[in-house]
Parts: C-alpha cells; sequence; structure tokens
C-alpha cells in the first residue's frame, strides 16, 4: 500500500520533487546459507541425477542399436516388430480408403442422377403451385363476386334512398 502511494505521489508532482520509486531502492535478497545449500543438494538429487541418467541410458541403447555386432539378433525381431506396427496401419489405411471411394461414387451417381430429379420435383411443386392458386382464385372469386354483389346493391340502395330524401 505504500509503495501504491509513493507510486501516486511521484505522478502528482513534478520529477524534480519526486521520490525515487521503490524499485530503486531495493534491498538485497538474502537467503539463509543452510536453506541455500538444502535447495541445491535437493535440485541435484531430484533433478539433475534422475535426468542425466535418463539421457545417459537413451544414449546407451542408441549406441546398442547401432553397433553391427547386434544386427543378426535384432533381425528377426525388427521383422516382426514391423509386421506389427503395419498391419493395424494397412486396416486404418483401408477403411479410410473405402470410405473416400464410397464418397467419390456418391458424388459421381448424385451429379448424374440429381439434376432430372431436382428438375422433376421442381416441375410437380410449379404444377401443385398453379392448381393450388388457381382453385384459390375460384373460391376467392365466389366469395368476392357475392360480396361486390351485395356492395352494389348496398350502394344502389343508398342512392335510391339519398334521391327520395333530398326531394321531399
Amino acid at each position: 500500500m505504500r509503495a501504491f502511494m509513493l507510486e501516486l505521489l511521484a505522478m502528482a508532482t513534478s520529477p524534480s520533487s519526486a521520490p525515487p520509486p521503490p524499485s530503486a531502492t531495493k534491498v538485497p535478497h538474502v537467503q539463509n546459507p543452510r536453506t541455500q545449500a538444502q535447495v541445491r543438494r535437493d535440485v541435484t538429487w531430484q533433478i539433475a541425477l534422475p535426468l542425466g541418467l535418463a539421457v545417459m541410458a537413451m544414449l546407451v541403447l542408441m549406441v546398442l542399436l547401432i553397433l553391427p555386432a547386434a544386427a543378426p539378433v535384432r533381425s528377426p525381431w525388427a521383422d516382426v516388430s514391423l509386421i506389427l506396427l503395419i498391419i493395424p496401419t494397412a486396416v486404418f489405411g483401408l477403411v479410410i480408403l473405402a470410405l473416400l471411394v464410397g464418397l467419390i461414387y456418391g458424388a459421381w451417381y448424385g451429379l448424374r442422377e440429381l439434376p432430372f430429379l431436382f428438375k422433376r420435383g421442381q416441375d410437380i411443386v410449379a404444377l401443385a403451385s398453379y392448381r393450388v392458386q388457381a382453385g384459390a382464385g375460384k373460391v376467392s372469386g365466389v366469395f368476392l363476386s357475392i360480396r361486390s354483389a351485395a356492395a352494389g346493391a348496398r350502394r344502389a340502395a343508398k342512392g335510391v334512398s339519398d334521391f327520395f330524401n333530398l326531394g321531399g
């Protein structure tokens, strides 16, 4: 909190009268020598030694694999492990190939057959639309003609009524 207040004070005043920022008055960090020695010992035993042993083991294994003296012993096991690695990969590759062949055949068949089917569907929908509009026109024509005849009759009656009312 004190450092925050000092920063606010430094921002509010001119640079010449401002106190030095808290980072400039940093006190060196002093560690306990016993704790520091214990941390170094733990780092050696828990990090450096296991990592060094793992690197050495990998180097030894790499050298043993490269040595030509072990080639006759390695060959049958290498062949068996290679077969065991190839079989699942080949099966997976065949499944992917079958899926791709099916997709390609489906796309080819669709591009060949679907335009004709879509045209037939479009014609059927257009014919249905025409027939629905024609039927709706006939039905609405009946109601419109009845309403228009009734409106015409009302208008004529009102005209006759207005004619007799003006005269009397």
